[in-house]
């Protein structure tokens, strides 16, 4: 009996028209599920350097591997393939999502789903316990992701089957596409969906998951309710979740994340004209309620519903993307956020790349002519649908901007080129790496890049004081952090958002326990409950001995943190090892030069900028903890084996990709 898991993957071949299963054991323990356990299967099942359109390249669905097992907070899933972003220095593509697909799934009888080939003609995916059929799709091809998950209900006569699906974005190819769950995605990889012509992927499962301990279960989240709710009282959180505002004023309350423009400006955003015109134009008036993924008591996503728009979830990156724009008209933002997810796109990778065409725009470097007499004036709407739609359709400039922004750039000119900050083929993240060299150093080493939840540095203390809603961060509590960090990484300094001093190892601590949420099927907001309030305001408790609990409470196999932290190191040197086999290097370990040279302009970090010295050391000391060749980024062979990875090893030294000589400088 495995307890925990469902025990098996089940592996399609849309080519043949074959289905089979394989065991899911050993490696469970090793891997766990989701995000680690797609990167063994997908070490296993793709080759160096694949093109992310050859349809034996691997796309895999992943469960978490305490999805289904009653556990609050624990129904995530992992999306994993080549990336249709992917550059010489690049391959690895992967994205979380939360909701019920994973634990219907687990209740299916499955933990992962590896498909390969691909099909002649459209086609979906229906996975109903040990019945996998392979399913004509045209009738939804074509269509949006919200149509498409109501048309598989309908057909297959089941309000409760889970879908997976892409829009019209992934049908034809562009890189900014995503593959949606009831709005819980983000990372474009929609586009390896569209290549093996498959649609959606539907699953429903009425098969029970075996638990160690289920009164345990029962009793720990009695203890997490609780524990919620003394939090929420402790950080005096008054902020009205019906009106859905908790994203649009944290962004304004953390004050030191989000940027305007093109990394052009902090402070238009806080101005008292820009910031009324905001509260003034906030449509709280379009809330319906907040929705929560399966078997959350804590919902955290807000509902929105406008006349002939329609309803979406707009929560968290669509109120701080307007700002990219500079846009105030908020009905126009929660517009567009629903047609890109219907398209099945990625509104951060799309604003992202919006906002530097308005740059281009504003300083005379391309005109309306370039871009099918689409004026890009900033705040103005226009552009940001044109582009969303273009883009999808492959229509005009859209043609060249679906193949990416590295493609576009090129094809617009050197101004364009020099403008784009990008990182991995991918636009960045509205962090502000100048004044973050934590997050910064996760950015540019992280095997994905552009990830919030692998390569973001979160435990970092704003000492904000109180405004508004925000109570402020409690007195004790700054000494408590500042007492554990030191404890724990040897400096007060590590979690200093703008300080260089203990980055590498507390940053390793962040990236591990990231693999580790990502692996059980994680909400990072349950796996540290205590941590919750304004973005970097509230520090909370930051053990994962309460994951550790609930693992054993599931599964029967005795665990601690220091345990989770081996497999969570496990994780991320594999990950490590597969875009080594495919071309990272220490060199390509980079963010733009940008960063380096031009300092933040205005706002709390005024005159800030990376000082690449220092950069290059926490560089170096990352490495050094990693047991990373210090000089070229590569492993060493008695690392990987070290963490159980020897096959790894193996083949990274058949392909010359592990460091040869044991030289390192200690951090």
């Amino acid at each position: 009996m495995v307890n925990g898991w469902a025990g098996k993957t089940l592996q399609i071949d849309l080519s043949k028209g074959k289905v089979s299963t394989a065991t899911w054991k050993e490696e469970a323990r090793l891997f766990l599920g989701a995000r680690g356990g797609n990167a063994w299967l997908f070490w296993k099942h793709s080759k160096a350097n694949q093109d992310p359109y050859d349809l034996d390249t691997p796309l895999i669905f992943g469960a978490g591997a305490l999805a289904a097992t009653g556990l609050i907070g624990a129904s995530r899933m992992e999306v994993t393939t080549v990336s249709a972003a992917k550059t010489e220095s690049h391959s690895y593509g992967n994205v979380g999502m939360g909701g019920s697909w994973a634990p219907e799934l687990k209740f299916a009888g499955y933990d992962h789903v590896v498909i390969k080939g691909g099909a002649n003609k459209p086609v979906y995916i229906q996975i109903y316990n040990d019945d996998v059929e392979i399913k004509d799709a045209a009738g939804i091809w074509g269509k949006g992701t919200f149509e498409t998950e109501a048309l598989i209900r309908e057909e297959l006569d089941d309000d409760d089957v889970q879908v997976a699906s892409i829009g019209p974005a992934g049908e034809n190819l562009a890189i900014q596409s995503t593959v949606e769950h009831g709005y819980r995605s983000g990372t474009p990889v929609g586009a390896a969906m569209g290549a093996k012509k498959l649609k959606s992927v539907a699953v429903r499962g009425t098969k029970s998951v075996d638990v160690h301990d289920p009164e345990m279960i029962l009793e720990l989240n009695r203890q997490l309710v609780e524990r919620v709710k003394e939090a929420k009282k402790r950080t005096g959180i008054t902020i009205a979740r019906n009106r859905g505002t908790d994203a649009y004023l944290q962004g304004f309350l953390a004050g030191d994340a989000g940027v305007v423009g093109n990394y052009e400006s902090h402070a238009w955003r806080d101005r008292p004209d820009i910031r009324r015109e905001y509260e003034e134009n906030y449509i709280w008036e379009l809330y319906e309620k907040d929705i929560g993924c399966f078997g959350c008591p804590f919902p955290c996503q807000p509902l929105y519903s406008a006349p002939d728009v329609g309803a979406c979830i707009w929560r968290c990156y669509p109120t701080y993307w307007p700002w990219k724009l500079w846009m105030t008209d908020l009905k126009s933002a929660f517009a567009s956020t629903r047609m890109m997810t219907d398209l099945g796109m990625d509104s951060k990778e799309i604003a992202t790349t919006v906002s530097w065409l308005m740059h281009l725009y504003s300083d005379g470097k391309i005109k309306a002519e370039d871009l099918d007499g689409v004026a890009f004036e900033r705040g103005d709407p226009k552009p940001l649908f044109e582009t969303i739609r273009k883009t999808a359709y492959r229509e005009g400039f859209g043609e060249a901007l679906a193949d990416g922004p590295v493609a576009f750039a090129k094809k617009l000119g050197k101004a364009a080129v020099d403008y784009l900050y990008q990182n991995q083929g991918l636009t960045m993240r509205t962090f502000e790496f100048r004044a973050e060299p934590g997050t910064a150093l996760g950015e540019a080493i992280s095997a994905r890049g552009n990830s919030l939840r692998a390569t973001t540095y979160h435990v970092v203390l704003w000492e904000k004081s109180a405004r508004d809603h925000y109570a402020g961060v409690d007195s004790q509590e700054i000494a408590d952090s500042y007492a554990w960090s030191k404890e724990k990484f040897g400096t007060e300094e590590a979690i200093r958002a703008t300080a260089y001093e203990g980055k590498p190892k507390s940053l390793i601590y962040e990236m591990n326990g990231a693999a580790i949420a990502d692996s059980l099927g994680y909400c990072t907001t349950m796996i540290r409950p205590g941590r919750v309030g304004a973005p970097g305001s509230q520090f909370g408790d930051t053990s994962y001995a309460f994951a550790a609990e609930r693992y054993t409470a599931a599964t029967g196999i005795p665990m601690d943190e220091a345990g989770l932290f081996t497999i969570g190191e496990r994780i991320c040197n594999l990950e490590r090892a597969i875009v080594v086999r495919d071309g990272r290097t220490r060199k390509t370990d980079a963010i733009p030069d940008f960063f380096f040279e031009v300092p933040v302009p205005d706002g709390p970090q005024e005159g800030s900028k990376l000082d690449r010295e220092k950069f290059e050391k926490m560089k170096d000391e990352y490495y050094s903890l990693r047991s990373w060749d210090v000089e070229t980024g590569l492993p060493y062979k008695n690392t990987l084996e070290g963490l159980g990875l020897k096959e790894v090893a193996a083949a990274l030294g058949k392909q010359k990709k592990l460091a040869s000589k044991r030289k390192r400088k200690e951090g």
